[in-house]
């Protein structure tokens, strides 16, 4: 091999790890210097509307100012984790991540909690019960049309509450004619129809195809005939029973 070309190789391999070792303390220094760019702030809801908004968001962070008070704040000093579990303090967040872009701007991405139905426990605050038995507090950003429901309150009632909202919001037809629900202190639920003058008897939350099943054959083949108004109430507690006053 030719000394020139020898030569040239041996730099090579001396200079580009150095050129390396020289880019790497250029970025090192670069990103302690980084400042934050700005905030994105991203929210993942499937209600009409959120239930919080940025500013809502802010607060929870402490941020009364906004985005002003993070914009050229040192990266270092951004506490990425701590912001986190600020905002998971709210039960309408499901989940939080707060993560760095590429261009040193701040990505805060929410993941809201769905509200199922709104509960009035007696002599308590209203709140909105999740999917997962969360209770959400009420928001002054938006108000989900739920069908709300009186009861106690307590945990039973939360898995109550549950097991008869997972199977109304998946009948089209019951979501669309119930005006509200009741929940008494032994357990037994009951509704007020959009249509009529009475109260539909649920019993527990067992078997409740079967019994909305048999309320729609008295439906179609007794009050359409007979008159909306004719009972106070319509009692399905029963299996294969129908009991009226």
């Amino acid at each position: 091999m030719r000394p020139k070309l020898k030569i040239k190789r041996l730099l090579l391999v001396i200079l580009v790890p150095v050129s390396l070792i020289v880019l790497y303390v250029l970025v090192s220094n670069q990103s302690r210097n980084a400042v934050c760019s700005d905030v994105d702030i991203k929210l993942n809801y499937k209600t009409e509307k959120p239930l919080l908004n940025e500013t809502d968001l802010y607060r929870l962070l402490g941020l009364n100012k906004g985005k002003s008070e993070l914009i050229g704040k040192p990266l270092k000093e951004l506490k990425l984790n701590v912001y986190e579990q600020k905002l998971l303090k709210h039960n309408a967040i499901k989940r939080a991540n707060v993560f760095l872009g590429v261009r040193g701007d701040l990505k805060i991405e929410i993941h809201q909690r769905e509200p199922i139905i709104r509960v009035k426990p007696f002599g308590k605050k209203d709140y909105y019960l999740s999917e997962d038995k969360v209770h959400i507090p009420l928001s002054q950003n938006f108000t989900p049309d739920l069908i709300p429901v009186s009861c106690i309150m307590d945990s039973k009632v939360d898995n109550i509450l549950c097991t008869l909202m997972s199977y109304v919001n998946n009948n089209t037809f019951w979501k669309e004619q119930i005006e509200q629900f009741f929940v008494s202190t032994n357990g037994d639920i009951s509704f007020i129809p959009l249509f009529g003058n009475h109260e539909v008897i649920l019993g527990d939350e067992n078997d409740l195809e079967e019994k909305f099943k048999k309320l729609e054959l008295f439906y179609r083949k007794g009050l359409s005939k007979i008159g909306w108004n004719k009972y106070k109430t319509v009692n399905l507690k029963y299996k294969e029973q129908v009991i009226c006053k």
